[in-house]
């Protein structure tokens, strides 16, 4: 046995620092948990299986969901959590703290449109490529994005010449088609042709029509139009309302419901009417091919057709027409989505681009009939700016911001949405306010927007129609101030922010400003009975919109 060495005092000085640190990380471990404590979100009360959903139905249940989401954010605070039949959501009102869940995004994340089961299933259960590609976050989402990029996001403002033309076409029939006469007499409506909710869905058809297959199909227009373009609009108006139905009412795909049926059909005519139209203008622009001409698919040889023609004109919308200015032109030519998987996009790329689009545009217009005095002045910046001009460039888009005023409060007090949401693809920490709370993966990420932008600690009377906050002046006079938070990206438009941006955003928001200004020019829109004003709620369908729609009188403006 070996013999034992009593300790030195240098070995015992070190023991004892040793002990020293061994205790100070142990205190500092503690210290670090007990400061990150996480916290549970308030709810409803939560049944087994069922969660919060009979709390949701109490509450008034989908018919008014913005009414109920505004409510939990007095009764809850900026956080608040709902769980129905096993469906969780973090509903989180301060865009701040929604920046963290975009900043945590990976290199696929979830979309909102994933989680709209009704789409989802249908492309997956008649093998629709395209479809199941958009709405996955996988790699097979990513080739997609890829490849629609930089034609559409990227490349939006080489269409604004089409645009401009479709809306000019659209402004010049808007009172007959929506009155039934050119007469000033006619202002009780009795002879009207076409609601102005539908006129203006029709619209949003014609535009990005437009910019998919370079001229419009004036579905405004009853002398030209074809019936199967007006079939097309009324069955994606159907499949997007009802959708709205289905997802808040699963037991309509389990029992194939009349509703669930009538779904399927609607998107059959869809898929049917894009594949028809795809497979028309592939031959056309296969002819023009093999004929020598050339179809430039580049963005920056695009901004050059739109500047100088290839006839040396400098009309720009000639110039478009000659160089096959079209989003299915530019793909067809440059080969990056096969001849057969465009035929299984245009129909939902339709469909997306004609409803988000009219729901953004019809609250504007109501907003604008039920305020004359707003509609009066950006009248005069129209006039001002433009002289009558149709807006053709981004450059006349930033130099009208009274409409872009009119534009986003329109959003802060209408949405098209309640929410804008992402889900997640792992667990996650969240801070608000000094608190941590944690989701789990697949948890559905709500920000709020019938929240902070309806409450009168950070906005002046809330619910009043007044596009002057959004003016520079507004806005740089709230910065540094608790009323600045209305300013955040999070709450300028409803096609969502980070990589899942709706990928038609760019010319959604020109399409909306140029037939504003198309429209704002030519004619006084106001409520053909004024006792109607506030005569409708905000109902819930895939999204918001005002039911029931009141009708429209156009009215020349005096120049």
């Amino acid at each position: 046995m070996l013999p034992t060495a009593a300790p030195t005092s240098t070995m015992m000085m070190m023991m004892t620092s040793s002990s020293f640190l061994l205790s100070s990380s142990l205190l500092l471990l503690l210290t670090a948990v007990s400061s990150f404590t996480i916290t549970e979100p308030p709810m409803p009360f939560k049944w087994p299986v069922v969660g919060t959903l009979p709390d949701f139905i109490q509450r008034g249940g989908v018919d008014k969901l913005p009414e109920i989401y505004n409510n939990m954010y007095k009764e809850f605070g900026t956080v608040f959590a709902m769980s129905q039949m096993g469906d969780e959501s973090l509903v989180l009102s301060d865009p701040r703290a929604y920046d963290s869940v975009l900043r945590a995004e990976g290199k696929f994340p979830i979309g909102g449109a994933e989680g709209v089961d009704t789409f989802v299933n249908y492309y997956r259960d008649n093998n629709i490529t395209m479809g199941i590609k958009s709405t996955s976050h996988g790699p097979e989402w990513k080739e997609w994005r890829s490849q629609l990029d930089p034609d559409l996001y990227v490349a939006w403002k080489s269409y604004l010449p089409s645009i401009a033309q479709a809306a000019s076409q659209i402004s010049e029939v808007a009172r007959y088609e929506i009155s039934g006469s050119d007469d000033d007499n006619s202002s009780n409506n009795s002879n009207k042709k076409v609601p102005f909710v539908d006129f203006v869905s029709r619209s949003a058809f014609d535009m990005f029509y437009t910019v998919m297959y370079g001229e419009s199909p004036q579905t405004t227009n009853s002398a030209k139009v074809k019936p199967e373009d007006i079939e097309f609009v009324k069955s994606a108006k159907t499949a997007f309302d009802l959708t709205g139905v289905m997802l808040t009412n699963p037991f309509e795909k389990v029992f194939q419901t009349d509703t669930f049926q009538k779904f399927n059909v609607n998107m059959d005519k869809v898929m049917e009417f894009g594949n028809e139209k795809a497979v028309d203008y592939l031959k056309q622009v296969r002819q023009e091919s093999n004929s020598e001409v050339v179809v430039e698919t580049t963005t920056a040889t695009a901004a050059s057709v739109v500047e100088d023609g290839e006839d040396g004109s400098k009309c720009p919308v000639q110039a478009l027409k000659n160089g096959s200015n079209s989003l299915i032109g530019r793909l067809a030519n440059k080969d990056v989505v096969p001849d057969d998987e465009l035929g299984t996009l245009t129909g939902p790329m339709l469909m997306a681009g004609v409803d988000t689009t009219a729901y953004v545009m019809s609250w504007l217009y109501l907003n604008l009939a039920s305020n004359p005095d707003v509609q009066s002045k950006l009248a005069n910046e129209l006039k001002s700016v433009l002289d009558g001009a149709d807006v053709t460039t981004a450059e006349q888009m930033k130099s009208l911001p009274y409409l872009e005023a009119c534009i986003r409060e329109s959003h802060r007090l209408t949405p098209n949405s309640v929410v804008n949401a992402k889900v997640l693809e792992k667990d996650l920490d969240i801070a608000v306010d000094g608190k941590t709370y944690r989701a789990k993966a697949g948890t559905r990420i709500c920000l709020n927007l019938c929240a902070i932008p309806w409450d009168e600690q950070y906005v002046d009377k809330p619910l009043e129609y007044r596009p002057e906050r959004f003016m520079s002046d507004a806005i740089e006079a709230r910065k540094g101030t608790p009323s600045e938070i209305i300013d955040h990206p999070g709450f300028d438009d409803g096609f969502g922010r980070g990589k899942r941006r709706c990928l038609g955003a760019n010319v959604a928001k020109a399409e909306i400003i140029i037939l504003a200004a198309r429209l704002i020019q030519d004619w006084e829109i106001t409520l053909a009975d004024p006792t109607q004003k506030d005569n409708w709620v905000p109902k819930q369908y895939l999204m918001l919109k005002a039911d029931p729609y009141p009708d429209m009188k156009l009215t020349p403006r005096r120049q």
